[in-house]
């Protein structure tokens, strides 16, 4: 029998002991299915970021490297807001010893 666990923007189908999870893509949102373990079937119901994780997953294979997108899009904030660097000093451990010396000059040009 198969059951249908329905979480937010996906499903988990669940027949025979072996678990697909399924969600909208593409242009037209067509369903699509993919194997997964019993574990990361559950690991999907525990939070948003948790089944995002398990999708890209299921979808790639790979676990997503969350701790360094959240990097680059902070690093990419920081470009666009210059004097965010100095005005919060933990910022500029985004940023190598040479983008400092490059970037600094230019933020502190910004605060005046």
């Amino acid at each position: 029998m198969e059951k249908i666990h329905r979480g937010n923007g996906f499903a988990v189908i669940e027949k025979e002991r072996e678990y697909q999870i399924s969600w909208p893509q593409g242009p037209y949102d067509q369903p699509v299915f993919y194997a997964i373990s019993k574990e990361n079937a559950d690991r999907a119901f525990k939070s948003p970021q948790d089944a995002y994780e398990v999708m890209i997953y299921a979808e790639t294979g790979q676990w997503p490297n969350v701790k360094e997108e959240t990097q680059n899009k902070d690093r990419e904030l920081m470009k666009k807001f210059l004097e965010l660097r100095i005005r919060i000093p933990s910022n500029q451990e985004l940023f190598t010893e040479d983008e400092l010396k490059e970037l600094m000059p230019l933020a502190r040009k910004a605060l005046e």
